[in-house]
Parts: C-alpha cells; structure tokens; sequence
C-alpha cells in the first residue's frame, strides 16, 4: 500500500474511533451554558452559589482533556469544587459532596484551563475540515465515570436564534480531537506541539487557515510548525498576508522561512516589503540564496529576471543519464521548479534543454550528448518582458525557458505557472491556449 494511502487509511480508521461516533457518548452530552445555569446545591441542599467556569487538565498528552472541577461564585468569593468534592455534575443537577464552607478560593493549578475564560468565543482550527472556527458552545460528556471536554460548536451570528429554534440533535458539532486550540501568550492553550492533523494538511490548506487566523493565532500557529511547510503555504496565500506574517515573525524566523521557499516565490514576498525590511531578511539567508535573491530583485518584476527562478540543473554532454539522475535526486525538494536539464559547454554556455522525459526514457549508460538533437534550446534574456517570454513559451510550446545572461550562461528559468502567475487566466487562456488542453 502506498505511504499516502496508509496515512489516509490510519487517519480515517482514527476518526472513527472519535468519542462522538459513540451514541452513549451523545447522548451524555451537556454543554457549558447548561451547567452555567443550573443552581449548585450544598450537601444541606441549600443553594451554593453559581457556576461560573468549568476547569478541565490540558497537557496535550490526551485528546479530550479531562474536567478537574467547577468554578462557584459565592458571595463576593471565586471558590474551586474539585471533581471529588462534586456528587453530581449533570446538566440539570450540579451537587456538592461536601459542605461549600470547606470549599477554597480558586487558584490556578499548572495544566489547567478555565473554559469560559480562555477557550469560549476563541478561535480554534478544525484540522478535519481545516477551517477556521470560534467556538460558540463547549460540549462535555461522562467517559468511563469521569467527565471530559469533547466536542466544540462553531459560533454563528444568530445563535441566540437557533438555540430557540432548534434541538441537540441538530447541532453540528466538532470532535474536540480534531481541534486545534490557540491562546494568547503565557496561556496554557499555547501551542507547544502541532497537533499530528495539522501536519497533514495540505499546503492550500495550511494556507487558508494561517488567512483566516487573528494575528496572534497566525503567528503562533506559524511558529510551530517547521519552515518548509509554511513556506509551501505561503506560497499559496495572498501578498499582504504574508507581508505581514514576514514582518511579525523574528529577523531569523521569517529569514527561514523564505530559505525555504522558492527563489521566484521569495523574491515576490520580499518585493512587497520595505526595502529596509527586505534587506535585514537578506541579511540573514546563506550567501548564496542571498546573491540569488538579490540578482532577482535586480530586475523589475515585469521582466524575465524578475519572475524566474534560479534553481537550475545543469549537465556536461559527457555525463551519463545515470550520473544526471543521481544528480537530480539529490534536489527532489525543489522538483517543482525543474522540469529539464540544461546542458552546457566546458565554458558553461547553454547548448541544449533536455527534458525529465527523455532522461526518464534513456538507459543510466547513455551519454547526455546522445540526446541533444539539433532543434536549439528555448533561451531568453533577463532584460526579456513578459510578452516576449510568452511569444516564447506559445511558439516552442515548452513549459518552461531557460534564462541566460549576455554570454550565454543560463541564470535561470521561467515556468509556465511563473507565467501564470504574471497574467490574468482570461488573458492565459487567449495566450496559452495549449496549456490547458
């Protein structure tokens, strides 16, 4: 089975094993506001005050974080009911098993989490559906004799509406498994570890979340994860989104963060920034990135040298497809941006363009020279504007040019999804009607 089906397959047998497929667990359901608004009672039966918080253990070591108490408002005094001292906590029936004047003031314990103070109304990531939502009502439910946190309600503009109108059944409900919570700094919600969902993602997706996050949940959500995957999203997301990611993150962070990208997708971030800013970026990428980056922004964006890329592989008409192969396997990271080998003289001028194809079809034995025919390679200058490398693309009807500088040697390559990017898709479709069939 391939890896990506055995990853599809754990992840779905996973959510069917979530609690909420589970009738007995639905059927225990009680929301927060429900307990909010029962009456607690005292062992005499005497009122004890309200229910003002519900605590729950949050460790991140179990999906469903587990209810470690109750939080009464007595009086003028917040005082904590532990779930021993609780007899009954259900949603029309919240007791004490001990009298409230041995109760103690509330005090935060390490782990711990109040749910109306630090995860109602906030936004959380549903990595199932890999939206955005604000939970709108927290759902709890008695698992094995004790009382946990297991689902969230999307918030709606017209709640106050529906919860007149419509029953629990019709709720729809988000498996607190499959959520990801975010906090303000110094909370406990801070995320310390991705949740495993969030790795899964797929970069649009990733893309569309760090988009739809507040910027503190942005920037925290970015921060944990590892460079290469945000750098896919950002590739995906709008210019100004990323500004501002770039601009929020520490010099080093967002200098990571644009190592990892694309040459031609870097230096289109780094444009929309202050040139004071794009230069202290700069100044912390290795020096070779540094010199690349810095040769693209050299040119403005209308022209080949502003929108190519510079990750090229190169071979000698004396290497074998094996040595070539080898070669390429080693930049597999970067396969979006190459789709042939240019070939070049022992001077390092451009001879031939040879496509994956033809390498893919050759035996590891035979010579690169064998396979340069006598058609002359697609090459462009950097000074070339965009009209002219799609005259280019449309006439050899290549996916791609190779960029070469006044003596020849090739500096880089314009893709065709450069080149979309550069045109709007009415006009790509008049222009380059072949990439589409």
């Amino acid at each position: 089975m391939p890896d990506r089906q055995r990853v599809l397959t754990a992840e779905t047998h996973h959510r069917r094993h979530r609690l909420l497929t589970r009738r007995a667990v639905r059927e225990s359901l009680v929301s927060l506001s429900q307990l909010r608004a029962t009456t607690p009672h005292g062992t005499s039966g005497v009122a004890a005050g309200a229910v003002v918080d519900v605590v729950v253990r949050w460790d991140g070591a179990e999906p469903y974080p587990l209810v470690t108490g109750v939080v009464l408002q007595v009086d003028a005094k917040e005082l904590f009911a532990s779930a021993g001292e609780l007899s009954r906590l259900e949603a029309k029936d919240v007791s004490l098993a001990v009298s409230v004047e041995s109760l103690q003031d509330f005090v935060r314990r390490p782990g711990e989490l109040r749910l109306v103070d630090e995860v109602l109304h906030r936004q959380v990531v549903d990595v199932d559906g890999a939206k955005v939502l604000r939970a709108g009502e927290l759902w709890l439910a008695t698992v094995l004799g004790r009382m946990r946190l297991v689902a969230v309600e999307p918030e709606r503009p017209w709640r106050w509406w529906r919860r007149r109108t419509t029953t629990r059944s019709s709720v729809r409900l988000v498996d607190w498994a499959g959520v990801q919570p975010l906090g303000d700094p110094g909370s406990e919600l801070r995320l310390r570890l991705p949740h495993e969902g969030l790795r899964q993602l797929r970069p649009g997706e990733l893309a569309d979340l760090l988009e739809s996050l507040d910027r503190a949940a942005r920037d925290e959500l970015a921060s944990s994860l590892a460079p290469t995957a945000v750098a896919d999203a950002l590739e995906e997301m709008e210019p100004e989104p990323i500004k501002s990611l770039l601009r929020d993150a520490p010099r080093h962070r967002a200098a990571e963060l644009v190592a990892a990208m694309e040459p031609d997708e870097a230096a289109d971030a780094l444009r929309d920034l202050e040139r004071g800013e794009a230069d202290a970026i700069i100044a912390c990428l290795p020096a070779d990135l540094a010199r690349q980056l810095t040769e693209i922004l050299g040119y403005p964006e209308t022209m080949a040298g502003g929108f190519m890329t510079t990750i090229i592989a190169r071979a000698c008409l004396t290497d074998t497809v094996g040595d070539v192969r080898r070669r390429l396997s080693d930049q597999k990271e970067r396969s979006c941006d190459i789709d042939g080998v240019v070939v070049v003289d022992h001077d390092g001028c451009l001879l031939a363009d040879v496509s994956l194809f033809d390498l893919f079809v050759a035996s590891p034995e035979t010579v690169v020279g064998d396979l340069v025919g006598e058609v002359p390679p697609v090459a462009v200058s950097p000074e070339a504007l965009l009209d002219e490398v799609v005259d280019r693309l449309t006439d050899a009807r290549r996916p791609s040019v190779v960029v070469v500088d006044d003596k020849n040697h090739p500096i880089g390559r314009v893709m065709a999804d450069d080149v979309v990017d550069a045109l709007s898709e009415g006009g790509l479709r008049m222009r380059l009607p072949w990439l589409f069939r």
